[in-house]
């Protein structure tokens, strides 16, 4: 099967509840990915993108997300499959390993999480410092700018 490109980004999160917005925070601000990469903000709704995940084929895919794994915040670490559900704290109404599988299973992609450790969940449109700044790296990494 070949990949219209060859890696996906798929953010999530509540831009409301303060760290959880990080994903959408790195969507909204990068203006020029790399041609190699495209990005999707899914929000609060990852079910609501699979079909497009499905449709650009791509041969990996990203889904980036606020997490706590008991990280220092603003700390940026893969997440295994087997742990999203306990690591991922997210309001999302479909579990996020659900969304993974689908898109794996009807593209081939293979699906990663990057969980960035949140400080705060509580309800706010600003991200801490920390997040802030973690995310403003994983920005210059996808636009080429380190």
């Amino acid at each position: 099967m070949n990949s219209l490109i060859p890696f996906y980004s798929i953010t999530v999160g509540n831009e409301y509840r303060s760290d959880d917005g990080v994903g959408p925070y790195i969507a909204d601000r990068v203006k020029n990915p790399l041609d190699h990469i495209a990005i999707l903000n899914a929000g609060e709704r990852p079910e609501n993108i699979i079909f497009k995940a499905i449709e650009l084929k791509p041969s990996a895919t990203v889904i980036v997300d606020a997490a706590n794994f008991g990280g220092r915040p603003g700390e940026a670490r893969i997440i295994p499959d087997s742990s999203v559900q306990v690591c991922i704290h997210s309001m999302h109404n479909f579990p996020l390993n659900i969304v993974s599988r689908l898109i794996a299973e009807d593209t081939g992609s293979k699906v990663i999480f990057l969980g960035i450790q949140f400080e705060s969940m509580q309800y706010g449109k600003n991200l801490s410092a920390e997040v802030r700044a973690a995310a403003d790296e994983i920005i210059k990494m996808i636009s080429g700018s380190c």
